[in-house]
């Protein structure tokens, strides 16, 4: 920036994040602050540095970071606990802060039933697995986020699945999922306490206010990828009555959440009735977690207490299945693309000036896009000294709508609409669009793209096949480039200057007629591999646009008045009636008329210039004049002249 210097700074971050607590088999997708940072293939979405996943496996070597940061000799392998080491971990697009990492693990081959991991994670505290076969709802993964004891866990999966737990001797008992103590005979409803005392089958029916009108199960939902997702069940009473949240750390489908949902609600609903009831020490086998009849109702028991000769045992009524449970709906999935970044493309653009701004230097637009589905941004470099040191640009993202063309635009008027000319563009991406906007938002600026160096305007675009657009009713020509309006071919780039879409960069007023290079750097792209474009800066956003309205008038000395109307490169808009504004330091213009021996040249102030009749008759000038005028800047030199062959009335 002219008059100052601008300094920035880029941060990023080095660092090991414990993934599992036992071996696993890889790493897919990993997520940052929510954003795909890495595909399941490996390939980075935003710039990632360098990852290493160790395994955990008992061949673990060190990690070389945290040895060269700590020791060789005393760091360890970690062998068993599986680990991620960024390094070099750019933070600019996390608040210049370390983000919040999700990791998709393969720790199992596909769903899972709890059954399983009820197993497993009893031989991983070295206990012997538990008869659990009939718990067979399935997980796709399951998660201890946070130390706990074995039967916290456990209860976290008995809400998927029932599984009877107990205390016994050797500690924590997992029995089968509700093992049939069979019925209870009238004889068997009560044990002798006490002389001629016999206890009765007692129930105890709860409020309705002590079962939840709603049970929601909150879940990792892998269809978002793997984000928090939310199914409900509900009661058919109305009102506002409790509403219980379930947040249970497994990944699961919408509807498995909901059938989890419905058998919460159903068991909650049926727990309000409870029971008490005294057996004979025959019935000392019966268990916590075993069912029993009474009456053609099934009951569970929770558990059981030794009283005198007798078992007391307190019951909960266990609820008849939930039936056809109505589909989970997972909501509108807007999952993030798991492909390939791919290759980065950049267009450097020495345009005029777009925003209607006085500026103290030219001013280049980067545009940049993939053809990959998964691109995302690029980061973008500048270098003036031939590639030695390099400086951040800017970031592209999103992508800018840029193609080439299909076949040769051909010359048009760049005073009226051009309803004649039309051009095919090919765009880079499938994603890429291009829409037909109306004669009103096309004249209020929609709609403006760069073709090779003009700048055009259209109103219809029409599908022509893949990434494949006809444009045609155009305005040609604009912000000054009807110099560029002929000449054009097949293979031009093209671009749609939307706004949000370019990075300008502004480059001291020195750096015009020198040779800068730029270079797109995506997190597919390595910095020494991806191609360099060399662009000589013309300033093309500091120099005048041509005049218009040449015209002449001989008057009656003889002497010719050469008139031109000036336009305005900060003044493109005019609203307000009144002339734009001259946009540089002073008024001048270098005008030049053709003669036989060559052309007389003169600079003038004003948009005005008197050619006196002995000066005709010296150059040899006859009734027309071949006149060329430009605008004069003080930056930039001569800006875009205008030629045309007056006619000069004689008086």
């Amino acid at each position: 920036r002219s008059g100052g210097r601008t300094t920035t700074y880029s941060y990023s971050a080095s660092f090991a994040v414990a993934v599992s607590a036992r071996p696993i088999r890889a790493v897919h997708r990993i997520w940052a602050d929510g954003k795909l940072l890495r595909t399941s293939g490996g390939d980075f979405v935003l710039p990632g540095g360098v990852l290493r996943v160790h395994n955990g496996g008992e061949g673990q070597a060190v990690d070389p970071l945290i040895a060269s940061a700590e020791g060789s000799e005393i760091t360890p392998a970690y062998r068993g606990i599986a680990y991620a080491v960024f390094e070099g971990l750019p933070l600019a697009d996390f608040a210049n802060r370390v983000p919040n990492l999700s990791f998709e693990v393969e720790a199992d081959d596909g769903a899972v039933t709890v059954g399983a991991v009820t197993a497993d994670l009893f031989a991983a505290a070295g206990l012997d697995a538990p008869d659990v076969a009939e718990a067979v709802a399935e997980v796709d993964g399951f998660a201890v986020g946070r130390a706990a004891s074995l039967r916290a866990v456990m209860e976290t999966l008995a809400l998927i699945a029932p599984l009877p737990m107990r205390d016994g001797e050797a500690g924590l008992v997992i029995g089968a999922a509700g093992s049939d103590a069979g019925t209870l005979a009238a004889d068997d409803l009560g044990a002798e306490t006490g002389p001629g005392v016999r206890q009765a089958f007692r129930v105890r029916r709860g409020g309705r206010a002590s079962v939840p009108e709603t049970v929601s199960v909150a879940f990792a939902d892998a269809a978002r990828d793997f984000q928090t997702g939310l199914q409900q069940a509900r009661t058919a009473r109305g009102g506002g009555g409790r509403r219980e949240v379930v947040d249970l750390p497994v990944t699961l489908e919408a509807g498995a959440a909901k059938r989890v949902a419905e058998r919460l609600l159903t068991e909650a609903g049926a727990a309000r009735a409870t029971a008490e009831v005294t057996l004979p020490w025959r019935h000392l086998a019966v268990q916590p977690g075993d069912r029993v009849t009474h009456d053609g109702a099934l009951w569970r028991v929770r558990d059981w207490t030794m009283e005198a000769m007798g078992v007391a045992l307190s019951l909960e009524a266990v609820g008849a299945d939930a039936g056809v449970v109505p589909a989970g709906d997972p909501g509108r999935i807007v999952a993030q693309a798991d492909v390939p970044p791919g290759a980065t493309t950049l267009l450097v653009l020495d345009l005029p000036e777009l925003a209607g701004e006085m500026r103290g230097g030219p001013r280049l637009w980067l545009a940049a896009a993939g053809a990959s589905a998964g691109w995302r941004l690029a980061d973008l470099q500048m270098s003036s000294d031939a590639g030695a040191t390099w400086t951040s640009a800017g970031v592209a993202g999103p992508g800018a709508v840029i193609g080439q063309t299909l076949d040769a635009l051909q010359d048009g008027p760049a005073d009226r609409w051009d309803e004649v000319a039309s051009v095919e563009v090919e765009l880079l991406a499938d994603a890429m669009t291009l829409q037909g906007r109306s004669a009103a938002s096309v004249l209020a600026g929609a709609n403006l793209a760069v073709i090779g160096g003009e700048l055009v305007q259209f109103r219809q675009a029409v599908v022509t096949g893949a990434r494949r657009w006809r444009l045609s009713g155009l305005l040609r020509g604009r912000r000054g480039s009807e110099a560029a309006t002929g000449g054009h071919a097949a293979g031009e780039m093209f671009a749609l200057l939307r706004p949000g879409t370019l990075v300008p960069v502004d480059v001291p007023l020195g750096a015009v007629g020198a040779e800068l290079l730029f270079r797109a750097v995506g997190p597919a792209d390595m910095a020494g591999v991806v191609s360099v474009q060399a662009v000589t800066v013309a300033g093309r956003s500091l120099r005048p646009l041509s005049p218009v309205h040449l015209r002449a008038l001989r008057e009656a000395s003889g002497d010719v008045l050469i008139r031109w109307t000036r336009r305005s490169r900060t003044g493109f808009d005019w609203i307000d009636g009144a002339d734009a504004p001259l946009g540089e330091e002073r008024e001048a213009y270098r005008l030049s008329v053709a003669t036989i021996g060559g052309a007389r040249v003169a600079e003038v102030a004003v948009p005005e210039w008197r050619y006196p009749a002995a000066d005709q008759t010296a150059d040899g000038a006859g009734a027309s004049l071949t006149v060329t005028v430009a605008q004069i800047s003080a930056a930039t030199g001569a800006g875009a002249a205008v030629t045309r062959t007056l006619a000069v009335p004689v008086i």
